[in-house]
């Protein structure tokens, strides 16, 4: 019987979790990125933000079929097992728990930390106020999980404010875009031939995220049915306010000035509109919506290892002992955020030392992730053929536009810079073979 104390977040938060992960990172610092490698063509950075929703948009519809039949501990992983085999759920998730969501959280509370100390500030200070960010985040959903799922709820409303307040301004904006500021070589629009695939690479670090509110489903009041309700309305509302916000900021600042200016564009669209007052009140929004991305990726990750560890998959009491009181394993959220600390060091030394440039320690393992979800819509095309799902949409055309999505995405990554994509791909391949080896030999099953 499942514990009806646990279940204490309803449709609202999960949808918060969804739309408050995804949005408050990406979509300030990316929007750059993104239409340079559209080659300043604001339809085709259009298109490439359309073409990258297809994978969170026609996913979260596929994983739907899935979330309906599924809610156990351990978040998507849940799924691989079921569906698919143990031993690639625990290799999967371990890789999760302590490579992709740690490297994800440390950089964006590294883009909170940047956004608070502004862009000029030493990079040494950047990270020592990230790792400040994620110990704070750390204790308020260690010893209160209750006020962690309100700053989420809060944070998502927040954040939503900066963007329309740029969107709705620039559909109906008719001034003149302004010169780019003294000091800096502009960057003019241009050819990109079939580099725009690359536009997917930072697109994806703004869409990431959305299946983290699949390891809160034994949380959640009425699981089945409100997982399903929130995999399909979230994605909806983040592509739709993506599209309206880029073509906004592209309506008043153009796209020379956005690919120039680069992270600070944002903030000179604000400056432009309302003025330094209330721009610094929408900077501070913009803070705390980075900070709600850094949170729901806390959230989420530190309930995995103890899920791992009540079925075997890490082979540690302390770690499968759920703390009464706060309803957490207290040793294994700890060591998710001591890795965390661990990937904010690696992501310091890759950006002083430039060993990835136009890159970040993050986007190749968001690939490689992504990438393991076509063996979950594989599987739905597979339910589907067997009759257990009945719907056409959600059980065929979803999970085939969502593969596709993806392919184009790893497309993307090898044009971006294909030795980094390949060697790190490949420490991530190496880490969850790994991790298969210490299943079999925790479980001692093949």
């Amino acid at each position: 019987m499942k514990n009806q104390d646990r279940q204490v977040y309803g449709l609202s938060t999960a949808i918060a979790l969804i739309v408050g992960v995804v949005i408050g990172s990406g979509i300030y610092f990316k929007v750059d990125d993104i239409l340079s490698y559209a080659g300043g063509n604001v339809g085709l950075g259009m298109l490439i933000i359309v073409l990258g929703s297809f994978s969170i948009v026609f996913g979260a519809l596929s994983l739907s079929e899935l979330a309906t039949r599924n809610d156990d501990e351990g978040g998507i992983f849940s799924y691989y097992m079921t569906y698919l085999h143990p031993g690639l759920a625990a290799s999967l998730g371990l890789f999760s728990a302590y490579v992709y969501l740690p490297a994800l959280n440390a950089v964006v509370a590294w883009v909170a930390a940047s956004f608070t100390l502004g862009s000029g500030s030493k990079l040494e200070y950047q990270i020592l106020l990230a790792a400040v960010y994620l110990i704070l985040l750390a204790l308020m959903n260690l010893f209160s999980r209750i006020l962690a799922g309100r700053f989420q709820s809060l944070s998502t409303v927040l954040k939503i404010i900066p963007l329309l307040a740029i969107a709705l301004v620039g559909l109906s904006w008719g001034k003149a875009v302004p010169e780019i500021p003294q000091g800096l070589t502009p960057i003019e629009p241009r050819e990109v031939g079939l580099g725009w695939l690359s536009g997917l690479m930072p697109l994806y670090f703004a869409y990431d995220g959305w299946t983290v509110v699949a390891s809160i489903a034994p949380e959640l009041k009425n699981p089945k049915k409100n997982l399903a309700k929130a995999f399909i309305i979230g994605p909806l509302v983040i592509l739709t306010l993506y599209l309206v916000f880029f073509y906004g900021l592209s309506r008043i600042l153009g796209p020379s000035f956005i690919m120039t200016t680069g992270n600070d564009a944002v903030l000179h669209a604000t400056k432009m509109i309302y003025g330094e007052t209330i721009s610094k009140l929408l900077l501070v929004i913009i803070i705390i919506a980075v900070l709600g991305v850094s949170n729901g990726l806390m959230l989420s990750n530190m309930r995995l290892p103890q899920a791992f560890a009540a079925r075997g998959w890490i082979k540690n009491k302390q770690f499968a002992k759920v703390d009464r009181r706060y309803q957490l394993s207290i040793s294994a959220s700890l060591s998710t955020v001591a890795v965390t600390l661990l990937w904010l060091g690696i992501h310091y030394l890759a950006t002083k030392y430039h060993l990835l440039p136009g890159s970040d320690i993050s986007e190749v393992a968001i690939v490689f992730n992504n990438m393991s979800f076509i063996l979950l819509y594989v599987a739905v095309i597979g339910l589907y053929r067997k009759g257990e799902i009945t719907n056409k949409l959600t059980g065929l055309f979803s999970p085939i536009f969502a593969i596709l999505s993806i392919i184009a995405l790893f497309v993307g990554s090898l044009l971006t810079n294909f030795v980094m994509a390949t060697s790190f791909m490949l420490f991530c391949l190496l880490f969850c073979l790994g991790s298969f080896a210490l299943y079999r030999k925790n479980t001692g099953q093949k």
